[in-house]
């Protein structure tokens, strides 16, 4: 009987320990509830599914000239006062805007490869000292390259407002290719028994990263002058590969390439329309930018190895290699005019003399 009693006890004992578990918890609180700027907003998936683009719908879907807020928002949220301001510069559209920036985006992602295990290294054939060398110099040169437009990229990511958040997220996958290509190139210089080769001079490197009048400014560098010549180097390239693995290699930059300067074209285009006197501004630091060019194309490796490369050794250089050489550099000139006169900004007449020469040539 004592037993019973004591375990009774120690029963009530612990039902008089037991504390109520909402005792001294604050109430929730519900203020945001109903502070949306559009309710029953639904959208439908379509063929290719739920798309970046797609979910742009009513306001949402409503990019202003000029992003007021200086807060990391999302465009459509619902403000919140109070919030302290972060220091972004490019706030108004004209400033870094492309239309196909969803889409690229959609794109990117998408169309994503992975070096460590697509690139078929097992193709990867010992070749001539002279070829070997051309090639990972190439790799050497091509990945300043990749690393400049990175660096430029998230120096001016971090400026750029968060009502235009397609760019934004266009531009990380930008990045990211970037990042792909420093790897692919790297591994590719020093898979085969060569390696890197002799660091580039970086003129035009040097010029866009120390662009500093805006993300415009800076594209008219990296993809209008710069890039539009990386596309005739990767197409070249892509013609002389020795193996499968560099013919993966280069035929997959390209698209990463032809994504970047799609953006950048589009964006110069919009800031060519949307702003007053951007189109002369770009001729003036266009003048600027033929003079590095120029120097580069003149004092560069690039062209002695893209020689060798076209001409099997040094031997073909001499001849074939070279001349092969020079008519890519003409068709880049060809491309890049052709590209300006579509952007209306006119710089056949005011054209540097070198790029005279190559196109005479």
């Amino acid at each position: 009987m004592a037993d019973k009693l004591s375990s009774k006890a120690a029963s009530v004992d612990r039902e008089s320990k037991i504390v109520d578990p909402t005792r001294g918890v604050p109430e929730p609180k519900y203020e945001w509830r109903g502070l949306t700027n559009e309710w029953d907003v639904r959208v439908i998936p379509g063929p290719h599914g739920l798309r970046l683009g797609d979910v742009n719908v009513g306001s949402y879907g409503e990019v202003p000239d000029y992003w007021e807020d200086q807060t990391r928002r999302p465009r459509g949220s619902v403000g919140r006062p109070g919030i302290p301001p972060l220091p972004y510069s490019l706030r108004s559209k004209h400033e870094l805007w492309a239309d196909c920036s969803a889409d690229l985006y959609e794109e990117a992602i998408q169309r994503r490869w992975i070096p460590a295990t697509e690139v078929p290294w097992d193709s990867l054939q010992t070749l001539p000292d002279d070829v070997e060398k051309a090639v990972c110099q190439m790799c050497t040169e091509l990945s300043q390259c990749a690393n400049t437009e990175l660096e430029i990229i998230t120096y001016w990511q971090d400026r750029m407002s968060y009502g235009y958040f397609e760019v934004k997220q266009y531009l990380a996958t930008a990045t990211f290719d970037c990042a792909r290509q420093l790897e692919a190139l790297r591994k590719r210089a020093l898979s085969n028994g060569g390696g890197l080769g002799i660091e580039s001079r970086g003129r035009v490197n040097r010029i866009i990263l120390e662009s500093s009048g805006g993300w415009t400014e800076a594209v008219v560098y990296l993809y209008l002058l710069r890039g539009t010549y990386i596309t005739r180097l990767l197409t070249g390239l892509l013609s002389a590969a020795h193996n499968e693995a560099e013919a993966f290699i280069y035929s997959h930059m390209l698209e990463d390439h032809a994504r970047h300067l799609t953006y950048g074209y589009d964006h110069l285009k919009y800031a060519s329309t949307h702003k007053d006197d951007a189109s002369l501004i770009m001729q003036t630091l266009l003048a600027v930018g033929e003079a590095h060019m120029a120097a580069e194309l003149k004092e560069g490796v690039v062209g002695s190895a893209m020689a060798i490369i076209f001409g099997g050794g040094i031997k073909g250089a001499r001849t074939f290699g070279m001349e092969r050489y020079l008519l890519l550099v003409r068709d880049f000139i060809t491309d890049y005019l052709t590209i300006c006169r579509e952007l209306g900004i006119d710089r056949e007449k005011t054209l540097h003399p070198v790029f005279k020469k190559y196109l005479e040539g």
